[in-house]
């Protein structure tokens, strides 16, 4: 029930592959890394359209632009000036004078650059101040916080490592429970929830290093931050962390499909311990759809643990 897109397909654009294929989603920080010329955060102004539509990857899509003013940048050479334009697409194209209303689509997450500071993946564009996103319809921009986190001094060992994990742990406190969600000039652009973030981190560093980072980011996040944290790590350390992915399950003032999200790793990473929470929330109330969908995580999720726990 994690609160994404869902992938019909996932094809990563290798290292050194023709721009001319079509362009396939990047699920990895890595992967957008090795695929891009240029990598910066850089802050940007709200995306317009520019009236262009383009035939990309079967489909016609709006061409989109924002200008851009760099901050910093980690790979690539940066241009000669901090502001450049950054040009992409839209997942559809509306027709002359209409919007698109209703618009149906399914598939790997789309996205252009947020307005704000973003970390960019680019490609170079035909004029030294144009750059393109690295994929120009999925997403590859993350959407990070407002103001910048204050950074180590740049001579320390691993300084852009540093950086980064900053600057998604800063995003992530700044989302928290819900995201947040800008709508421009006729475009739905919504921004990451704190789970986001948290799978960011675990991708960027690794299981080991992240389940070290995540740990230590814990004990000072607030709240529904831990309980996510912890419905993360559950599957390897239930002693430490099933309690506060129990709470989350209880608790029926927090999001019904973030409790949904605790009930499916206890189902899976759960202890006998869980047993009597889920069978709690099985017996609620369901009166909306969220709530009977989590009456259903929860009672599927029970199955299993019983069955794990035939004695119980």
């Amino acid at each position: 029930m994690w609160k994404t897109l869902s992938l019909l397909f996932v094809l990563v654009l290798g290292v050194g592959a023709s721009r001319s294929e079509d362009p396939s989603y990047l699920p990895t920080i890595q992967g957008r890394w090795n695929a891009s010329d240029l990598v910066c955060i850089g802050k940007a102004e709200s995306p317009v359209r520019t009236g262009v539509a383009q035939f990309i990857n079967g489909a016609n899509r709006d061409q989109l632009t924002a200008n851009v003013e760099l901050e910093r940048c980690f790979k690539g050479q940066a241009p000669s000036s901090s502001e450049i334009q950054v040009v992409g697409n839209y997942v559809g194209a509306a027709k002359k004078g209409e919007r698109l209303i209703g618009f149906v689509y399914a598939g790997p997450p789309v996205g252009f650059v947020h307005e704000g500071r973003n970390l960019l993946f680019l490609r170079k564009g035909a004029a030294p101040d144009e750059f393109a996103v690295t994929i120009p319809v999925f997403q590859t921009a993350i959407p990070l916080a407002d103001v910048p986190p204050e950074y180590p001094s740049s001579t320390s060992p691993d300084f852009t490592k540093a950086v980064l994990i900053k600057e998604l742990e800063s995003a992530m406190l700044e989302a928290e429970d819900t995201g947040r969600q800008n709508i421009n000039r006729g475009f739905s652009d919504p921004l990451c929830s704190d789970i986001e973030y948290i799978e960011y981190l675990m991708d960027y560093l690794g299981t080991s290093d992240g389940i070290a980072e995540l740990s230590r980011l814990s004990h000072t996040a607030p709240l529904a931050i831990q309980r996510d944290i912890a419905v993360r790590l559950l599957e390897y350390d239930p002693g430490q962390y099933e309690p506060s992915v129990i709470s989350l399950l209880l608790d029926d003032s927090a999001p019904a499909w973030k409790r949904g999200n605790a009930a499916l790793a206890l189902g899976r990473d759960g202890t006998p311990a869980a047993l009597y929470p889920l069978q709690r929330v099985v017996l609620e109330p369901a009166g909306t759809g969220q709530l009977k969908m989590l009456h259903n995580e929860a009672e599927s999720s029970l199955g299993s643990l019983k069955r794990r726990a035939p004695d119980k």
